[in-house]
């Protein structure tokens, strides 16, 4: 199952899509090992195509995307899973090659996870740029027999941490050293279940502290969170990075009607209800099964309106007192949790995601009264769509900057998750009053 999964991805690589295991009948230990394979190839599939491509002798991009699943299920399984047999890897793993590539392909894999196999060495201390270790997601690294890492420190970086040289590049150029921000999207993240609104005590044992006095770290399994939320509709799963968009909101004025224009799978809005109490929200979208989504979650509650952004846009003399456009992006300050996202070419996404975001933006404006505000948020930490759009729709608009603020990812591997946070940009932009409007994208 998880080959199969990684096949599909391979058939995309660089653009990952947002894909499922299909896991069909397993049984739950199954299911795990199947989910633990595929995330672990996705996490380092730069790291495991280096040590393979090396130890190979050729680049595993040229091979079928067949081969490249199995190589790299396999090696993400010798390498970084501790309590798999590397004999029982090798052995299913060329079974399976047999079976759905063709018979001769199995002594090449054969060949090429044996050496894999040797090259694993012992755990050490947390990795430091090391030429012959590689950082693991528990904090420690895991020294290599027989390879090093390139020489290059940028380009040894991006095989470390599996993340592009390119956006390696862009966040040196931000940050200096971009080692903390590469190594954070290593981390395994936490569950954050939001409690700033929490009406109900919070004695749940499952819910520990986090620096964030608004959120707890969630501790147990997948269905007891499903019960705890269902149990309690004040709490929901937030980073507290995306929760701050909302939550650091001062306004000098109490809006009446808002509209979440990107509400997504309404968490947003669901911190505009509790904020907001006595407005009346429309939680907007595009997307037909995020709108469905939006409607289940919506649909009694009389304080929320669902509807589609070309519905809203239809309506005349419509004037909002507060939008929020929390809009496509990068993804770039939440590869901790969009693993998938880390290898997309960063100039063609930047390139096609400024001008969507550019006419969200536009969009709100035409809805927005004067004098209201609009919040513009991203997940992102590059500054092309933060710092420099709100620059733009200041230039453009003339609209007044009321707050700003980025939150930069926190937390490493081998960390507590206490410390854990994704990383995201807001904006808070007031608009003038008694200027014409320009809707020009």
């Amino acid at each position: 199952m998880a080959y199969r999964y990684i096949t599909r991805q391979a058939e995309r690589m660089p653009e990952l899509g947002l894909l499922e295991v299909q896991t069909g009948s397993l049984d739950p230990r199954d299911t795990s090992l199947a989910l633990a394979i595929a995330d672990a190839v996705v996490t380092r599939w730069i790291t495991l195509d280096y040590i393979l491509s090396t130890l190979g002798g050729r680049n595993l991009r040229e091979q079928e995307p067949r081969m490249q699943a199995v190589l790299l299920g396999g090696a993400a399984q010798l390498l970084l899973m501790d309590r798999v047999p590397a004999h029982a890897v090798i052995d299913e793993s060329v079974k399976w090659a047999k079976q759905h590539i063709r018979e001769g392909a199995g002594g090449m894999v054969n060949a090429i996870l044996r050496k894999v196999a040797t090259a694993r060495g012992e755990r050490g201390a947390q990795w430091n740029h090391q030429l012959d270790s590689i950082p693991l997601n528990d904090g420690t690294s895991l020294s290599l027999n027989g390879i090093e890492l390139p020489p290059s420190g940028i380009i040894r970086l991006s095989v470390a941490c599996s993340i592009p040289t390119q956006l390696i590049q862009r966040w040196e150029k931000q940050f200096g050293d971009p080692t903390y921000q590469s190594l954070h999207t290593l981390v395994r993240s936490p569950t954050l279940v939001y409690v700033g609104h929490a009406v109900s005590p919070i004695d749940d044992d499952h819910l520990q502290p986090h620096d964030s006095p608004n959120h707890r770290v969630f501790t147990g399994s997948r269905t007891q969170l499903i019960q705890l939320l269902a149990e309690n509709t004040d709490l929901w799963v937030q980073d507290a990075a995306s929760s701050r968009v909302v939550d650091e909101l001062d306004l000098v004025f109490k809006p009446e009607l808002i509209v979440d224009m990107c509400a997504g799978q309404g968490t947003k809005t669901r911190q505009l209800c509790a904020k907001f109490p006595n407005a009346q929200i429309i939680a907007s979208e595009v997307d037909e099964a995020r709108l469905d989504t939006l409607d289940r979650v919506f649909g009694d509650d009389p304080q929320v309106q669902v509807m589609h952004v070309d519905d809203l846009m239809r309506l005349r003399d419509f004037q909002a007192d507060m939008i929020l456009t929390d809009v496509p992006c990068s993804n770039t300050g939440v590869l901790a949790r969009r693993r998938e996202a880390r290898y997309r070419p960063m100039k063609q996404q930047i390139a096609r995601l400024v001008p969507i975001q550019r006419g969200i933006v536009n969009n709100a404006h035409r809805l927005l009264r004067e004098g209201g505000a609009l919040v513009y948020s991203t997940c992102s930490l590059e500054s092309d769509e933060n710092e420099q759009q709100t620059e733009r729709f200041v230039n453009k608009f003339g609209y007044v900057v009321h707050a700003q603020h980025r939150v930069d990812p926190c937390g490493l591997a081998g960390e507590d998750a206490s410390a854990y946070c994704d990383g995201s940009y807001a904006a808070v932009l007031i608009k003038p009053e008694h200027q014409p409007d320009d809707s020009n994208p």
